[in-house]
């Protein structure tokens, strides 16, 4: 037997480590170079997913039969590739989020699984093979197994739960959430969930059915260096952090029902009624809750809650109809200007967010409308 790392397997997987790794390097110099955590954190993931593959890669060649003695060597490092994604998905939406000492204990379980390994590796050929059939495959395997799957739907349920709450803060602060909603990485959080899923249906196939051969094992882990691939590229693109500071400990869309009273409300209503139309602070691409209360003259928690109790609406909502009000106010009068160029002139800063704004405020898209204009 020799060693064959030209096979379709290996090659397939190494594509996808040597992907992963070079991104990761450009994470790392673009996060030390910019000072953004969020990129150092991604690039550590990067690593370790690819330090996940290293094992399909050198087992297809036959390295594994041809040097036994690197038996439970732990390429995999368990339970970290879930706690990296929860600190980048912290990292990514709150640019002054740090790592705590709290934190390290999210470290915990990855520490001691590589304690344990090690411990095992550093053994004799002979003893791992007789404490692999007497323990490692009727105990240890299950029980690694189920804590790991726990742990990883648990930190990724949060970071998904984050997320969500995420976005809930953005259209309740910002005017345009184009460039910070990281929609790609919402895809990412569920491609992920069901990665883990989708192992877990492996492995627990593998603990308490019947053993899975590395060929057997093939499919997942091709699987799981596609998502590499997807993540270092998408992450590398798409995730350059932008100073955003998301206030995680404060409830998003909390009613607070002793703020205003009833005829506070309606005074605040009208106040923001006369600045919306005379000084149309909407038409500012990149207005926030915090401009819009320097203007009005309240703090934002006030605010907030007269826009979401007074007119029903979030922030980004509110200020964004004015917006496609402007848009239908300028096509009616049909001065000649191009669709895109009636966005912007209105506040909106990308093709994007105008084309969805319109489409709900209207129930046409920006075309319909123009069209149906014309036909009159």
């Amino acid at each position: 037997m020799n060693y064959d790392f030209l096979n379709i397997r290996s090659v397939l997987v190494f594509i996808c480590i040597l992907q992963g790794l070079t991104f990761a390097v450009l994470l790392m110099g673009r996060g030390v170079k910019q000072k953004k955590r969020a990129d150092l954190w991604l690039a550590l993931l990067l690593l370790v997913l690819s330090s996940s593959l290293i094992t399909p890669f050198i087992g297809f060649a036959n390295v594994y039969d041809l040097n036994q003695w690197l038996t439970y060597f732990p390429f995999s490092i368990n339970y970290l590739p879930p706690v990296l994604v929860w600190f980048y998905v912290r990292s990514l939406t709150n640019s002054r989020w740090r790592l705590t000492r709290k934190d390290l204990l999210y470290l915990i379980p990855s520490a001691a699984y590589l304690i344990f390994r090690f411990a095992i590796f550093f053994q004799s050929e002979a003893w791992k093979d007789w404490f692999d059939k007497a323990y490692y495959r009727p105990v240890a395997g299950p029980f690694v197994f189920a804590t790991e799957f726990i742990w990883s739907l648990l930190l990724l349920g949060w970071s998904i739960g984050h997320y969500r709450e995420y976005r809930k803060w953005l259209d309740q602060n910002f005017s345009d959430t184009e460039k910070v909603k990281f929609d790609w990485l919402r895809n990412f959080l569920y491609l992920f969930s069901s990665i883990v899923v989708l192992g877990g249906l492996f492995d627990f196939t593998n603990s308490f059915l019947f053993r899975l051969s590395y060929i057997q094992y093939f499919y997942f882990e091709i699987v799981l260096a596609l998502s590499t691939y997807y993540l270092a590229v998408a992450g590398y693109l798409r995730s350059k952090t932008i100073d955003v500071e998301f206030a995680e400990a404060v409830p998003v869309g909390e009613v607070r029902r002793s703020l205003l009273s009833t005829d506070e409300l309606e005074r605040l209503k009208e106040k923001i009624r006369d600045i919306m139309r005379d000084e149309r602070p909407h038409l500012e691409p990149t207005l926030t809750l915090t401009d819009l209360t320097r203007i009005v003259g309240v703090n934002s928690n006030v605010l907030s809650y007269a826009i979401n109790k007074g007119f029903s609406k979030n922030f980004n909502d509110f200020i964004n109809e004015y917006r496609i009000n402007d848009v239908k106010e300028k096509l009616d009068n049909n001065d000649g200007s191009t669709l895109i160029a009636v966005a912007f002139e209105s506040g909106f800063n990308s093709k994007a967010t105008f084309n969805r704004a319109f489409k709900k405020f209207t129930g046409l898209s920006p075309k319909e409308y123009q069209d149906g204009l014309t036909e009159k």
